[in-house]
């Protein structure tokens, strides 16, 4: 009796073998086995390392667009339509406050792992979505930005790629069925309607792109081109302390400005995106003129108290050659014009803070300032911003679109050879 259960226990096990052998969903399986092709996976692997590369390179240009408005790679186009600026800076290229590009080089990094892993069901799903939310891409960057990017164009047919050779490898190990297929599109249209409620929300508070962009010459605004030279000629004096942009450019664009004015921070913010978006034809040159009583002869009573001090403090940290990163911090919070505040902008900007300080308490850069406000007076300037755009006096900021015409008229007229 003692040996029997043994014997028992091997014939019951050799028994369960046998059927296993004969179960027509595990002699399914292993044919599929034998006969699936053994390409899939390692083209898998390939296209999701390949677009792990694309997406890391385009988040270094998401970034890069983001800080400079302008994108330096030669994969990228600079026209109106091949345009990887016009595509990264759009609301559409974040998702949750995260950039998509940052988000594509995750998914594929997760990609790669379920392939490793062996987790055959993830890396189909990973796939499919992938294959989905591209789609979605295209359709808004074609039919709604209005520009292709080349290298985003790369990742769709990367994942063009992932879809075909997912769809053969889940046929041949069964992991695609129809209930899963179901399921699965059900999910992602879900999830695609979320991203396109959201995106549309944040699209609706961002100026595109293309509207900083010089229009060709049969799309200029002639409405605004005859208000343009309705405004009065001027010849201004004084030298160019602060400069955007290059001296050839066709535009240039004389900013008077308060520190203090909330309409001068949104100014500065549009006029730097537009010669970002046009960098050989439009120059910005920077002009004081604080609407404060300390330094401003032309005031007739006090509007923005410490705006003097302000200009005076950015002047200060021109001398150790930041002004434009000085005038932003003074941009961002413009609740803050204490001695004390602009000490803590020139810490944040890494200015020797000893040279700054003495500069402060020495006072010398008021003269620089009083030279633009002087200018201002004789131009009969009385508020902020008033722009001077190739000699023509513009009181507060036109539509950006609007400036972009005349880059094409001044480009137009320089071909021709008219003034």
């Amino acid at each position: 009796m003692v040996m029997l259960q043994p014997m028992s226990a091997k014939k019951a096990k050799a028994s369960r073998r046998k059927a296993a052998t004969h179960d027509p969903a595990v002699q399914t399986a292993r044919h599929a086995q034998r006969h699936a092709p053994s390409w899939p996976p390692l083209a898998i692997r390939i296209l999701g390392a390949l677009g792990l590369i694309l997406g890391v390179y385009l988040s270094v240009l998401h970034y890069q667009a983001g800080t400079s408005g302008s994108i330096e790679s030669a994969f990228c186009g600079s026209g109106t339509t091949v345009n990887c600026s016009l595509v990264l800076s759009s609301a559409y290229a974040t998702l949750f406050g995260i950039p998509v590009a940052v988000l594509a080089a995750g998914s594929y990094a997760i990609l790669l792992a379920s392939t490793f892993l062996a987790a055959p069901g993830l890396t189909v799903l990973l796939c499919g979505w992938m294959f989905v939310f591209s789609l979605y891409m295209a359709a808004v960057s074609f039919f709604t930005i209005g520009a292709v990017c080349p290298l985003c164009t790369g990742l769709y047919l990367v994942n063009l790629g992932l879809f075909v050779s997912a769809l053969v490898q889940g046929r041949a190990d069964h992991t695609i069925t129809l209930p899963r297929l179901a399921y699965a599109a059900l999910g992602f249209s879900i999830v695609l309607l979320g991203i396109g409620l959201t995106q549309t929300g944040d699209a609706a508070h961002v100026t595109p792109l293309q509207e900083y962009l010089a229009p060709p010459p049969a799309e200029m605004d002639m409405s605004f081109v005859r208000y343009y030279y309705d405004q009065p000629a001027v010849v201004l004096r004084g030298s160019e302390r602060h400069v955007e942009g290059p001296a050839d450019a066709a535009l240039t664009i004389h900013e008077f400005v308060d520190f203090r004015c909330p309409q001068c921070a949104n100014a500065r913010d549009t006029l730097l995106k537009f010669q970002h978006a046009n960098p050989d034809d439009v120059r910005i040159v920077f002009r004081h003129y604080p609407l404060d009583q300390q330094c401003n002869t032309g005031m007739q009573g006090q509007v923005h108290p410490g705006a003097c001090a302000a200009s005076m403090a950015a002047e200060c940290a021109a001398e150790q050659g930041k002004f434009w990163e000085y005038a932003d911090l003074l941009f961002a919070d413009q609740a803050k014009f204490k001695r004390a505040d602009f000490d803590a902008h020139a810490r944040t900007a890494r200015l020797d803070f000893e040279q700054f300080s003495a500069c402060m308490d020495d006072g010398h850069t008021e003269a620089l300032v009083k030279n633009d406000i002087d200018e201002a007076l004789r131009l009969e300037i009385k508020a902020t911003p008033t722009l001077v755009v190739n000699g023509r006096l513009i009181r507060g900021l036109p539509p950006v679109n609007k400036l972009a015409t005349l880059v094409t008229l001044q480009k137009q007229q320089e071909t021709s050879g008219t003034p």
